[in-house]
């Protein structure tokens, strides 16, 4: 029988994160995913995004056979193995961004498509190809048990080589053409945007402009990560010693926010200058302390805007909303991010390290940034987040030679 299902999320009472795949129809878990789920992922102690996109990705098969009529449990049972032709269509299926994509309802193995046709990235195809690979091999022991005939276990090995066989190729991105940092310009009119006086502003209410400009000003100042800013809560901030501390605490049993945000790097104690302390202080006692509900936590940040959010902490779609309202008030920030600020501050990192008179080794310089950022010393992390200011001096270098180089013919004046 074909199923159709859904992700279902929920926070335990211990305050762990969790999703199930349950039927669309009758809301009970499906039994071999959800299995699949807690001993191959949850029992490793990966996250719940690694949870989540595992079960989006066994959804996806569902899906593709649900089409068909058809389930994954009863082809194994049966010794109905995949053909090529059907490969290539569950590869063509693993593309589909559902969200913008509509289908018909028959029985071919590529469904015809309906409004838009817009692909998920090829990161994104790369990822649902694999778990389906590794469930159906997974799925074929419980079902079939490990003594299988050698038939069996040859068609599946055949079809866990040819689903990955299938894979896009893992493309480095061309970083002579890419620049993840903000220009000057370009932080210019983010500062302008953000202050509360300007015309530019996008937000109407004005806590709610104080709270967006203290945001971009701890982005930019710190370079901490979108989930890092969710989690600063009021005790992190010594304000006597002028201190903020950035503590990992996954599945908080206090924190609302069914998608909880994380830390992902490590805890560390980070200094504060005082014109930051005091937008911090000014934000809490004039702006936050008004906002309904806003006592029944400590998250620095929270939901101004009335409704059954306000006063609880800011949400991942909200942040990301701010970010895409500001990325809207101008071409020139056209594909502005909230990560964006992070690799700014690299460069920024960078450029005073070059500045200065008796600047630290390379050696020291990485741990200094490595441990600013939260970043396990040696881990490649600083290389990554500064070759645009390797790129910048190499292009100062290779110019520089160039004109040591020059040659000019004598009879040549000018």
């Amino acid at each position: 029988m074909p199923v159709k299902s859904k992700l279902k999320t929920f926070v335990m009472d211990s305050g762990e994160r969790y999703c199930l795949l349950v039927d669309s129809h009758s809301s009970l878990p499906l039994f071999y995913p959800n299995l699949y789920i807690t001993t191959q992922v949850r029992n490793r102690s990966l996250s719940y995004s690694a949870m989540e996109a595992t079960l989006g990705s066994i959804s996806v098969l569902i899906k593709f056979l649900d089409k068909q009529n058809d389930n994954i449990e009863d082809r194994l049972q049966n010794n109905r193995f995949f053909q090529e032709n059907e490969l290539d269509a569950l590869k063509d299926f693993c593309q589909v961004n559902f969200r913008a994509t509509t289908y018909t309802n028959h029985l071919l193995p590529f469904p015809k498509r309906v409004g838009n046709n817009k692909k998920v990235s090829s990161e994104t195809e790369y990822v649902r190809i694999t778990v389906i690979a590794r469930y159906i091999a997974w799925l074929s022991t419980q079902i079939l048990g490990s003594n299988q005939n050698q038939l069996t276990a040859l068609q599946i090995r055949k079809i866990d080589r040819s689903l990955k066989a299938r894979r896009p190729e893992k493309k480095q991105r061309n970083g002579e053409f890419y620049n993840k940092g903000l220009n000057e310009e370009q932080i210019a009119l983010i500062f302008e945007v953000f202050r509360p006086e300007s015309t530019l502003n996008p937000f109407k209410d004005t806590s709610t402009r104080i709270r967006n400009r203290l945001i971009f000003l701890m982005l930019y100042h710190l370079g901490l990560r979108g989930g890092e800013l969710l989690n600063v809560r009021i005790c992190d901030i010594d304000f006597g010693k002028n201190q903020l501390v950035i503590a990992r605490r996954a599945d908080e049993k206090d924190d609302p926010r069914t998608f909880q945000p994380l830390v992902k790097t490590l805890d560390r104690r980070l200094p504060l200058k005082d014109t930051l302390v005091k937008e911090i202080h000014c934000y809490i006692i004039n702006e936050r302390k008004k906002v309904p509900n806003s006592s029944k936590n400590d998250f620095l940040f929270i939901t101004h805007k009335s409704g059954p959010t306000q006063g609880l902490p800011l949400s991942k779609s909200g942040y990301k909303k701010i970010v895409n309202i500001v990325r809207n008030t101008s071409p020139a920030l056209f594909n502005l991010t909230g990560h964006q600020l992070r690799h700014t501050w690299n460069e920024i990192f960078s450029n005073y390290m070059d500045s200065m008179d008796q600047k630290p080794s390379e050696e020291q310089q990485e741990k200094m940034r490595s441990y600013l950022m939260g970043w396990k010393e040696n881990s490649g992390s600083a290389a990554h987040y500064n070759k645009r200011f390797i790129r910048k001096k190499a292009n100062e270098a290779s110019l520089k030679l160039q004109d040591g180089m020059i040659r000019l013919p004598k009879e040549r004046n000018d």
